[in-house]
C-alpha cells in the first residue's frame, strides 16, 4: 500500500469522525450468560476455499471518499462534505465532475457562483430533469440573478406543465423580484386563489407588512368554506397589532 494510499485513506476518515462520533464504550460489553462454558471452545479452522471467500477487496481511494462524504453530507455537514467531494474529483480528474453532488451543497453553503456553475453542466446532461430545473432556478434566485432564475423555471415548466413545485418557484421569485401580482398568478396557478393569498400573506408577515398581509388573508377567509390556518394566522395578526 503506498505512503499516499494511507494518507488519503486517513483523510477520508478524518473527515468521517467530523459527523460519526465514536460510540464503543463500556456499555457494549455484554455480560456473561450463567450457561456460557468456562472454557473457550477451539474455532473450526477453515478451509483455504472458504478462506478465500471470505476476504473482502480493499476499497479504493476514490471509493472510501465517496462513501464517506455520502455520509457527512447526509449529517448535514456541507462543508466537510464538499472537502470530501473535492478530495475524490482531485484523485481522478480524468473522471466526469460530482457536479451533481456539489452543487447543491455550495447553494447550502452560500456559494452561488460555484453552485451555478455546477448547475449549468448538470441541465445540459439532464434537460427535462423537473426537480434539477426546481434546485437551480431556486439557486439563481438566491444569488439575486431574478432574470435568470424565472427563464430556468419556466423552462422546466415548459417541460413538465403542472409541476406545482416549479410553479411555485416560480411564485416565489417574482415576489422576491418585486412582482407581487406575479406572484399571485403563479402561486393560484400552483394552488389555488385561496392559498396563494394565504402563501402571500405568510411573506409579507416576514417581510413586515402587516396591512398587506391583513389584505391577503381577508381574501383567502372569502373561500368557502375558509381554511382554519388562514382563520388562525388572521385572528393572531389581529391579536398582535391590538397589543401594540
Amino acid at each position: 500500500m503506498s505512503l499516499q494510499f494511507n494518507r488519503s485513506r486517513r483523510f477520508c476518515a478524518a473527515m468521517m469522525l467530523v459527523a460519526v462520533p465514536l460510540a464503543i464504550g463500556c456499555g457494549s460489553i455484554g455480560k456473561k450468560r450463567e450457561t456460557d462454558s468456562d472454557f473457550l471452545k477451539p474455532l473450526a479452522s477453515a478451509t483455504p476455499d472458504v478462506a478465500k471467500s471470505k476476504r473482502q477487496p480493499m476499497p479504493s481511494e476514490r471509493s472510501l471518499c465517496m462513501q464517506t462524504a455520502k455520509t457527512v453530507a447526509s449529517k448535514g455537514h456541507a462543508a466537510e462534505a464538499v472537502k470530501l467531494y473535492e478530495h475524490v474529483e482531485q484523485l481522478d480528474p480524468t473522471r466526469e465532475p460530482l457536479d451533481a453532488e456539489l452543487a447543491p451543497l455550495y447553494a447550502d453553503l452560500g456559494n452561488h457562483d460555484a453552485a451555478i456553475q455546477r448547475y449549468n453542466r448538470i441541465v445540459q446532461r439532464s434537460p427535462d430533469d423537473s426537480d434539477l430545473s426546481n434546485n437551480f432556478a431556486w439557486t439563481l434566485m438566491e444569488s439575486g440573478r431574478f432574470d435568470q432564475a424565472i427563464a430556468e423555471a419556466t423552462r422546466g415548466l415548459q417541460n413538465d406543465a403542472g409541476n406545482r413545485r416549479l410553479q411555485s418557484t416560480l411564485a416565489m421569485i417574482h415576489y422576491r423580484k418585486g412582482d407581487s401580482a406575479a406572484a399571485l398568478r403563479h402561486f393560484s396557478e400552483a394552488l389555488g386563489e385561496s392559498a396563494a393569498h394565504h402563501n402571500l400573506a405568510v411573506l409579507e408577515i416576514d417581510a413586515g407588512n402587516v396591512d398587506s398581509a391583513r389584505a391577503h388573508l381577508q381574501q383567502a377567509m372569502q373561500s368557502a368554506p375558509p381554511d382554519a390556518q388562514t382563520e388562525t394566522l388572521l385572528a393572531a395578526l389581529d391579536t398582535a397589532a391590538a397589543k401594540l
